[in-house]
C-alpha cells in the first residue's frame, strides 16, 4: 500500500525550531522573500503566523514563523513572562523552497 499524500506543495519536511526572541526577530528580518502575519484568535493567546506563500499558497504550509500574542503589561490577560514564551522558525526553509512540488491549491 502506497503512503498517503500529507503535503502536495514541497517533498522535504519541515525543521521546527524553537528559538529566542532575538533569533526569531533575526530570522524575520532576513526572511528572502515577503511574509504575510496572520492572527488565528482561536486560541488564547492568539497564535501569529508569518507565511510564504511563494513556498506554499495553503495555510499552514506556508508557515515559516510562529508565535503567540502576547501581551507585554504585567497585568495584562495574554502576559507570559520571556522565558515562558513560544518563538518558531523553519530553519530549512531554502531546503523546502528548493522541493516545491509545483502543486497549487485552487
Amino acid at each position: 500500500m502506497k503512503d498517503a499524500v500529507i503535503n502536495p506543495f514541497y517533498t522535504a519536511e519541515p525543521v521546527c525550531k524553537q528559538v529566542s526572541k532575538q533569533e526569531f526577530i533575526e530570522f524575520i528580518s532576513h526572511y528572502p522573500r515577503r511574509l504575510d502575519v496572520d492572527c488565528w484568535g482561536a486560541c488564547e493567546p492568539p497564535f501569529l503566523s508569518y507565511n510564504d506563500f511563494a513556498l506554499a499558497n495553503r495555510f499552514p504550509y506556508s508557515i515559516v514563523a510562529s508565535t503567540f500574542a502576547y501581551d507585554n503589561d504585567p497585568s495584562g490577560y495574554y502576559y507570559e513572562p520571556e522565558e515562558s514564551r513560544t518563538y518558531t522558525i523553519v530553519s530549512n526553509y531554502d531546503e523546502l523552497y528548493e522541493s516545491k512540488t509545483g502543486y497549487k491549491a485552487e
